[in-house]
């Protein structure tokens, strides 16, 4: 018995609308993939020695992720004093404490067990994004 010829060229369109889908989906798949692994957040490591920090001045970029390192053998901790948030990490003597700093402006970091332990830490906003526009050709 013969086909139709409108039911095969519906058959045809359907299965190419299906074929269209699939690719467009894994293209969206694949772009989000590269997006996120193009936007890894930058990162310091601040060292805590017995009764310093090294470095004592940092500057970083809004949205760096900070790991204090503890590198020495006295306790401490690390107390923002001053500064667009407040934050005060457990006393620890090892190990590591990690914050992300999201708000721009100078953070005055001591270590309340130890006087004289300080830290500066300036946060700069991030750099704007160039445009993504694209101008139009003039008439």
């Amino acid at each position: 018995m013969a086909q139709h010829p409108v039911s095969t060229m519906l058959r045809r369109l359907l299965a190419g609308t299906a074929l269209l889908a699939v690719t467009l989906a894994g293209v969206a798949v694949g772009t989000a993939g590269a997006t996120v692994a193009s936007q890894t957040p930058p990162t310091k490591t601040i060292k805590l020695g017995d009764n310093f920090y090294s470095p004592s001045k940092v500057t970083v970029a809004a949205g760096t992720v900070v790991t204090f390192q503890w590198t020495g053998s006295n306790t401490h901790n690390v107390t923002v004093v001053k500064g667009p948030q407040k934050f005060t990490s457990p006393n620890q003597s090892d190990g590591t404490y990690v914050r992300t700093f999201t708000k721009a402006g100078t953070y005055k970091i001591v270590c309340t067990l130890h006087p004289g332990m300080n830290l500066t830490l300036n946060v700069k906003k991030p750099p704007k994004a160039p445009s993504t526009s694209t101008p139009t050709p003039s008439s």
